[in-house]
């Protein structure tokens, strides 16, 4: 059952990759995509994974530490070798009657066979920390505030490639309706250079006057050629954000939601302001848990004072001996086993002043995080600003560009009525049709950077 829901799986995602590539890739999926494959955010997720294995690292400074060590040994020639008593020694040493004194025997006593070739030692110890001023405990809560942090940073990450994803689309989709009024702007050029150099033999023009509609002619096929590059530039950071190295302009399916821009536009200016300086947006958020981090950081660095010692108990139990533990003769008889029990106190009298040095320090990097907030928050609050008042000149312009498109749709149909008549001449009416897509252009490119704009409020205001 297993292998086939797995089979069903593949095949429900190879079809639905299928789909995307003969349909486009939709926003949703280009986001999934860059979510599982951005190599930033990967990175920030294993760092966020290696913080909590930093919080379980700690909680297990509260367990005890068992060491154990063995070793065996082999000595072809042991230090202690056989010991033995000559009998005679130990007959003339004894006070006997007169005449009646043994004979010498010349016999010797073994006394002990010598050490064995074999030796083998174990040992097993336990440190468990009994008090120590609230440091392990602290050192918890420190490490869990860095897990914390490392989470919204991760959570940031995404929201961060999020806009940017988005934003990046959003060019592309604008780039390639001026790239499509670029083409149309091409066609009337090229136009007008053919009707400038006939003019020219009939001599109805200048040679000077042929020389600039070919130079605005060739001034266009610079204009395609440098879109043309920041298309590719934008598909390949999308590429790379994604980690799909088949996007390309064919198969990327997006179109730009203009009701959530107007949506931003009108939205609640002091609202917005509010909610982007409250404690709930990320670079904020994460200053204050920093400011959490520092002041445990105090904590420590004053637990850790002179004159503040560490209690701790440590056991150990141990075996020596030429034989493997309860394998020697009359093992319970001997002292080759040892238990001890220690209690000791480990604590610092005077380091020259660098543990109070360490307090200030840590106090110095909390006030450091206060003012980083207020700097943050200040940042926040011009960004704010600035980009308010890129939508709004960018929505003046748009109104400006909306009255000179309809002044160019005017003069199009005078210069088209006018060539109709035979009072005007093709070059008029060609010229009115190239400004008229200019005025075009150049509103999209100033609504493309009031969506930009607009994309940063929302980010700031998340």
């Amino acid at each position: 059952m297993k292998r086939m829901l797995a089979a069903a799986l593949a095949a429900v995602f190879s079809l639905s990759m299928i789909s995307a590539q003969e349909t486009g890739y939709s926003y949703e999926q280009l986001r999934e995509m860059m979510f599982e494959n951005n190599t930033d955010l990967r990175k920030a997720q294993e760092e966020y994974k290696r913080s909590l294995y930093d919080v379980k690292d700690a909680k297990a400074n509260l367990s005890p530490v068992i060491d154990f060590q063995a070793s065996g040994t082999y000595m072809l020639n042991p230090p202690v070798g056989p010991i033995t008593v000559n009998v005679d020694d130990i007959i003339n040493s004894i006070e006997w009657p007169a005449g009646s004194s043994p004979v010498s025997t010349g016999q010797y006593v073994t006394i002990y066979e010598g050490m064995e070739n074999t030796f083998y030692n174990f040992q097993l110890s336990m440190q468990q920390p009994v008090f120590t001023w609230g440091k392990i405990t602290s050192g918890i809560k420190l490490y869990s505030q860095v897990a914390k942090v490392k989470e919204l940073q991760y959570s940031s990450k995404k929201n961060q490639l999020e806009t940017e994803l988005e934003t990046r689309l959003m060019s592309l989709f604008y780039l390639y309706k001026i790239i499509d009024i670029l083409d149309e702007e091409k066609v009337y050029a090229d136009r007008m250079v053919v009707v400038s150099e006939d003019a020219e033999k009939s001599g109805m023009l200048l040679h000077q006057d042929v020389i600039e509609a070919r130079i605005q002619a060739k001034e266009l096929d610079i204009a395609l050629q440098g879109l043309n590059e920041q298309i590719n530039s934008q598909i390949f950071e999308l590429q790379k954000m994604t980690g799909q190295n088949d996007l390309s302009r064919e198969n990327i399916n997006y179109v730009l939601d203009e009701n959530a821009v107007t949506e931003i536009l009108n939205a609640d200016r002091n609202e917005i302001q509010e909610k982007a300086l409250s404690g709930n947006q990320d670079s904020i958020k994460m200053l204050t848990l920093l400011k959490d981090v520092n002041d445990i950081a105090v904590k420590v660095a004053r637990n850790s004072v002179y004159w503040k010692p560490d209690v701790a108990l440590q056991m150990s139990a141990g075996y020596g001996g030429s034989r493997m533990p309860f394998l020697e003769p009359n093992w319970y008889r001997k002292d080759d086993y040892s238990v001890n029990i220690s209690l000791g106190i480990k604590t610092t009298i005077w380091d020259g002043g660098k543990k109070l040095n360490d307090i200030s320090r840590s106090i110095s990097e909390s006030e450091e995080t206060v003012i980083s907030q207020d700097e943050a928050r200040a940042t926040i609050r011009q960004t704010l600003q600035e980009q308010w008042n890129t939508a709004d000149v960018c929505t003046m312009r748009i109104e400006y560009q909306d009255l000179k498109i309809e002044t160019a749709d005017a003069k199009i149909k005078q210069q088209e009525t006018l060539f109709q008549s035979g009072y005007g001449s093709e070059t008029d009416l060609l010229s009115a049709q190239i400004d008229r897509c200019n005025e075009e252009i150049e509103k999209l490119k100033q609504t493309m950077s009031r969506a930009a704009a607009c994309f940063t409020i929302r980010f700031l205001s998340r």
